[in-house]
């Protein structure tokens, strides 16, 4: 008899720990199932910081341009639409620029006094692809745009622009404050790389015309993600 409800007993403790097994299972199954279905657009944003400009008079009319992310190839990672149609920040007009350098994104200003610049711009797509802040004036050790985005991460030379501006009398700092990021997209529980492109750089205030910057360039690996 005793042997019997032993036997008994054990039983009910396997079939609860089957049952426990089982639910553990689903649960799993379940979270990988969803897992495996997200996705997750890549993103693709473009934060531009230039403070020290609200100490600046303005002669006439002021301008200001950055350099823009674009692809190995040139392409633009956003649209001149996008730069022009999100609210753009108080006291300037923004437009993509054709340069002696190439394609720039320009902020211009006729107030009397130039306002700082604060500015981000974003545009949904489902590329990830390495991206860099253009122009490009030079990469380390003459290497393509294409060579220089398969390392993990670089410092190459870009350009920014200031004119219009009444010099000022006392010494004054303009600091440029840009930062692109894209990638970092997930499918099927795949994470993609996502690659930054940044400029902090300062100068005086009496500073005009195009000056030479680095810009930083840096890859954080993804891969397989729960």
């Amino acid at each position: 008899m005793m042997n019997e409800q032993r036997k008994k007993i054990r039983k009910a403790i396997l079939i609860g720990l089957a049952a426990v097994c089982i639910l553990a299972l689903m649960i799993f199954l379940i979270f990988l199932a969803v897992g495996f279905v997200e996705i997750i657009s890549p993103n693709n944003s473009y934060a531009i910081e230039i403070t020290g400009l609200s100490s600046l008079a303005v002669n006439g009319t002021a301008t200001v341009m950055v350099p823009i992310p674009v692809n190995v190839d040139g392409v633009p990672a956003i649209s001149e639409e996008a730069f022009t149609r999100n609210r753009q920040p108080p006291g300037w007009r923004t437009e993509v620029r054709e340069t002696s350098y190439g394609k720039m994104l320009a902020f211009t200003t006729t107030d009397d006094c130039a306002p700082d610049i604060s500015a981000p711009f974003s545009e949904l797509e489902m590329k990830g692809e390495p991206r860099v802040l253009a122009p490009v004036l030079a990469m380390p050790e003459r290497m393509s745009i294409a060579e220089f985005t398969r390392a993990p991460e670089g410092t190459y030379t870009t350009v920014v622009f200031l004119d219009g501006f009444v010099p000022p009398e006392n010494a004054t700092s303009i600091s440029f404050d840009l930062r692109y990021q894209g990638g970092g997209g997930k499918r099927h529980l795949v994470r993609e790389d996502t690659r930054t492109a940044t400029v902090n750089a300062a100068f005086s205030g009496t500073e005009s015309g195009f000056i030479p910057v680095p810009a930083n360039y840096y890859v954080v690996a993804g891969g397989f993600e729960l």
